[in-house]
This record gives C-alpha cells, sequence and structure tokens, in this order.
C-alpha cells in the first residue's frame, strides 16, 4: 500500500486511486463534519466496524460488507472500532463522467442509494479482498498497468459485480410501497436533483401532480419531518461539507446552493445550526 494514500474528500486529482489497509486512523477524519464526495467509491471493509451516516440514513459496515458510494454522496463517520480496516478504489467525477457512468446504473441507482451497503457471504468476501490486492499491487508496481485506458475495463468489471451482488446477495426485499410511501421515496430523489435551485414545498407537490396540502401532510406522516426540514437537511449538509472541505469563498458557496444574496443565506444556515457560516468554518 501507498503510505501516502488519502481518500477522497471532495474528488480526487486524478482519474483514479486505490489502497488496502486503511485503518480507522484515516477513516476518523470524516467524522468531523459531513463530506461530500464527488467520486466515486466502492470499499470494502476487511474488518472491524464502522458507523457512518451516507446521505441521511445510518448504516454500520462490518467485516465483509461492501460498500458503493456514488458521486455527490455525503459521508460523516460516527464511530470506528479500533481493528476498522477498509479497502477501497475511487475514480474521479472527470472520469466518471467521460463514460456517462450514472447512465450506466440508472436501474440501480435508487436501490443503492437505499442500501450503499451490501454484506457478502465468505467466498465473495475472499474474492473481493482478494481484487482489491490485486488493484493495490498494479498500481504500486514499477510498471503500472492502471492508466487511463485501461481504467474503463477495471470500472466495468466492478460494476458488473455491484450488479450481481444487488441481486444475488441482498439481504433485504423490495417492499411493496404504499402510495403515500411512493410519494416520500420520489419526493426525496427529487430534493437530491433540485435541491441547489428549488427549496419550495409548492416545487415538489407540482413535481408529483399533488395538491400542496396533501404533499405537507403525506411527507409528514411518512417520515416525521416537514417536506421543508427535509430539503433544508440536504441544503445544510452540502454547505457544511464545502464550508469544511473547500477554499471556496463563503459568497461562492452560497451562489452554488441557489443563493443569490449571502445574507439570506447565513441567515438560513443560522436558523438550522445556530451560527453563521463563518464561524462554523472556524469551528
Amino acid at each position: 500500500m501507498k503510505i501516502d494514500v488519502d481518500l477522497p474528500k471532495f474528488d480526487i486529482p486524478k482519474d483514479f486511486i486505490v489502497g488496502d489497509g486503511i485503518t480507522g486512523d484515516i477513516l476518523n477524519m470524516y467524522g468531523l463534519f459531513p463530506c461530500k464526495i464527488k467520486a466515486g467509491v466502492f470499499a470494502f471493509c476487511t474488518r472491524g466496524t464502522i458507523r457512518v451516516t451516507i446521505n441521511l440514513d445510518e448504516h454500520t459496515a462490518r467485516a465483509n460488507d461492501f460498500i458503493t458510494l456514488l458521486p455527490n454522496t455525503f459521508i460523516q463517520i460516527h464511530e470506528v472500532s479500533e481493528d476498522a480496516e477498509v479497502c477501497f478504489v475511487a475514480f474521479s467525477s472527470r472520469f466518471l463522467e467521460s463514460i456517462n457512468f450514472i447512465r450506466t446504473i440508472s436501474n440501480l441507482i435508487v436501490t443503492i442509494i437505499e442500501n450503499p451497503v451490501v454484506p457478502l457471504p465468505g467466498n465473495a468476501a475472499t474474492i473481493y479482498k482478494d481484487f482489491f490486492s490485486l488493484l493495490v499491487r498494479a498500481d504500486n508496481a514499477p510498471d503500472s498497468i492502471l492508466f487511463t485506458d485501461s481504467l474503463k475495463p477495471v470500472l466495468d468489471l466492478l460494476i458488473q459485480g455491484v450488479v450481481n451482488m444487488y441481486r444475488k446477495f441482498n439481504t433485504w426485499k423490495e417492499p411493496v410501497l404504499s402510495r403515500d410511501k411512493e410519494i416520500a421515496r420520489e419526493f426525496v430523489q427529487l430534493v437530491w436533483q433540485y435541491y441547489t435551485k428549488e427549496r419550495s414545498a409548492s416545487f415538489y407537490a407540482g413535481k408529483l401532480r399533488i395538491t400542496l396540502p396533501h404533499f405537507c401532510y403525506v411527507i409528514k406522516k411518512t417520515t416525521g419531518m416537514t417536506a421543508l426540514d427535509i430539503i433544508a437537511n440536504v441544503v445544510i449538509m452540502d454547505a457544511k461539507a464545502q464550508l469544511k472541505s473547500t477554499n471556496l469563498l463563503i459568497k461562492e458557496i452560497s451562489i452554488g446552493l441557489g443563493y443569490s444574496n449571502v445574507a439570506f443565506f447565513d441567515k438560513y444556515f443560522r436558523r438550522y445550526v445556530g451560527m453563521s457560516p463563518l464561524e462554523y468554518r472556524n469551528s
């Protein structure tokens, strides 16, 4: 393993990075605040446990669990056991966009978002552990065979593995959703798509083609949160990630999140965090 390997905290400067033997000391750098990862990450937990929030849901990854983090995933690690260790490969957002990665896995996007951690049986776990070790050896070799033209076949192999994984090794069953839960699920998907541009409940009710009162009632009933609070959670998570993980000016972050007026962004952030964006950045 390369001693100086860094896990992606925003994006990566080259097409890919790979590493194994990543311990709790490195994983804990994700524990101070949410990080938005623009890269796509495939990881495998070889031992220990990791309690982590991925997007808005908390998960616990254990030994022999495979983790898929799609581009633009929010992640925050809460607790790492002393013996925790993972291996991973990450592909930059630029590389993934060049091969239209999201379209390739479009049929699985919702399933992966809702179930990013998949437990594998022993034989499959051994194969994936060996696969990551092989990638690390290939990358560390003096004449590495891993270069841009060879990455797509590697990614294709990973994608096919992920597709088979979700078909064969999943421990959940696709629920038969009531209409109310379907509305809530579709709303959350829309929020991830439009949160930097639209924050009004009426916009999402219109997209779902239901009345605003019915929309607000259904979201509160099925999630226990108001629609505006769900939108705010995503906006604030993104803002926190950018404030801590980038050197962007607060004005630039504000504009990127759809606020043309920094004062409005400051007020919105204070409402949900209890301090200004600058205070949060410096905290």
